[in-house]
């Protein structure tokens, strides 16, 4: 991969320094908070110095036990006694704690078992009392855990669960709040953070960008070891290599829910290490530290080399992308990549980039040496995208061969965003009888439709109207023109 596409990076200066801890002295316990019982999902409230974890409340199977939830007043670096939520303790199942916002309300997950399914939901705890579950579309978790964080700003939920696209078993997802307060559907972190092994307990520091989490699928010093990794783009999707943070941590044990708040001198985290049950809250003086990022540089271009920007469409700013060639994958930080053209031979690149529709870009000698603009359509709702290279026979609904790569970017797509719908739109010129015409571009609408969702997309996801030629885009007096009105599109509908 490395010899044929390499990144360019002019300006790529917004990540220069990511901030750090580390650690002073050894671990300790903090006696009045554990029991026999077992201590376990602990996160802390950034708003508010408190604490909350789940308990263990019986000797039965910790996955299937009644749990009980503790919340914790800070003073002075000591914690009082455990105050219990009592709405909470006559529910059956897993609970987990996910964060809390910045009105006081917390966040916390709840998984149960009935008639062989495992279910899981989040839910809100409300400062006057009650729990109303939160909307998080195509929220479906297959294993007996789920744990969470919810970052400071409130506009980030990360989730780990068994679900869509897994790497195995438990994997960490992203759930971004949209700009009405509605929640997006999770969207996997990818291989750069998740394993074949089990992926828990994140947290998401209040930098919005370095990620702490356990796993057991990348060695370590025992089952479960802590690592961090910092967010390189936009994307979600581009980590750099995740770091064992290390004794004395990690241990021997199992070691969960690292978390720590800006400016405090202490970090928490749950270990079994000669612990009093299933897990203990302990905790590890720290300090912070900037970290210089000396990954920038610059790469010369020659005479012989293409330069592709990615774009979004309409603003025409660059945007991140990631590119697929031969199997292999590649992440653009800012959207820049060159290519030799000495190379080149009639390959071809697939060029994407989140929320946008996925581009295919062959590499022939009709790419001109220098800048190439790629310019990617967004999928936002209301955005009307053509499909150029939809083509049909003549007075036919029956596409012509070839076609179907477009479709199979647009089942991508939507493969990637669960939560789209689309209206497919079909249109003639005005050519012939009228009536005819709009039969004719409602059957193109049809096999479209079909090709859709013989790939697996749902029928619900996809509506259709036929406008014959109602909805020109371009004159009808010359052919030239008049073929641009024979096309079928997508408008996104929802999102």
């Amino acid at each position: 991969m490395k010899n044929y596409i390499t990144a360019i990076i002019f300006s790529f200066c917004t990540l220069s320094a990511t901030s750090q801890i580390r650690f002073l002295g050894d671990s300790e316990d903090i006696l009045n908070l554990n029991t026999s019982a077992g201590e376990n999902f602990l996160v802390l409230n950034p708003h508010k110095k408190g604490m909350a974890f789940t308990r263990e409340g019986g000797k039965d199977n910790i996955l299937m036990a009644d749990y009980i939830k503790g919340f914790y007043d800070f003073f002075d670096s000591t914690w009082t006694a455990p105050k219990i939520f009592t709405d909470w303790t006559d529910d059956k199942g897993l609970f987990s704690p996910i964060g809390f916002d910045k009105e006081g309300n917390e966040y916390f997950s709840e998984v149960t078992y009935s008639q062989g399914v495992y279910s899981s939901k989040i839910s809100k705890f409300q400062t006057g009392g009650g729990a109303v579950e939160v909307d998080i579309p195509f929220l479906k978790n297959r294993s007996p855990h789920q744990s969470g964080c919810l970052s400071k700003d409130g506009e980030y939920m990360i989730l780990s669960m068994e679900s869509g696209h897994t790497n195995g078993v438990e994997d960490l997802y992203l759930v971004r709040r949209k700009s009405d307060g509605r929640w997006r559907s999770p969207v996997n972190l990818g291989s750069q953070i998740n394993t074949e092994f089990q992926e828990i307990t994140p947290f998401l520091a209040e930098d919005n960008r370095t990620l702490y989490f356990a796993t057991n699928g990348r060695g370590g010093e025992g089952s479960f070891d802590i690592f961090f990794s910092v967010r390189l783009d936009e994307s979600w999707r581009n980590w750099s290599e995740p770091k064992n943070i290390g004794t004395p941590v990690n241990t021997s044990g199992s070691e969960t829910s690292f978390s720590f708040l800006n400016g405090d001198q202490w970090a928490y985290y749950v270990s079994s290490q000669n612990s009093d049950g299933y897990g203990d809250i302990k905790r590890i003086r720290i300090e912070e530290y900037i970290e210089e990022d000396t990954s920038q540089t610059v790469a010369e271009t020659s005479s012989n080399q293409i330069v592709f920007k990615v774009v979004d469409k309409q603003s025409r700013l660059a945007i991140p992308a990631e590119v697929i060639y031969a199997g292999s994958e590649m992440i653009l930080p800012n959207g820049l990549f060159i290519i030799d053209s000495i190379l080149i031979a009639n390959k071809e690149l697939e060029i994407k980039s989140d929320g946008y529709l996925p581009q295919i870009i062959s590499l022939d000698s009709t790419l001109m040496i220098g800048v190439n603009e790629v310019a990617l359509e967004s999928v936002s709702v209301g955005n009307t995208i053509t499909l150029k290279n939809v083509l049909f026979y003549q007075g036919t609904p029956y596409m012509i061969e070839g076609s179907e790569r477009e479709l199979d970017l647009i089942v991508e797509m939507m493969n990637d965003n669960p939560e789209i719908k689309i209206l497919l739109k079909g249109h003639t010129d005005n050519q012939g009888d009228p009536v005819l015409n709009v039969r004719l571009s409602e059957g193109r609408v049809k096999s479209v439709k079909k090709y859709l969702t013989d790939k697996g997309i749902s029928a619900y996801r996809i509506k259709g109207i036929g406008y014959g030629g109602n909805a020109p885009i371009a004159s009808n007096a010359e052919e030239e023109t008049r073929k641009l009105n024979r096309r079928v599109e997508f408008e996104v509908l929802e999102n």
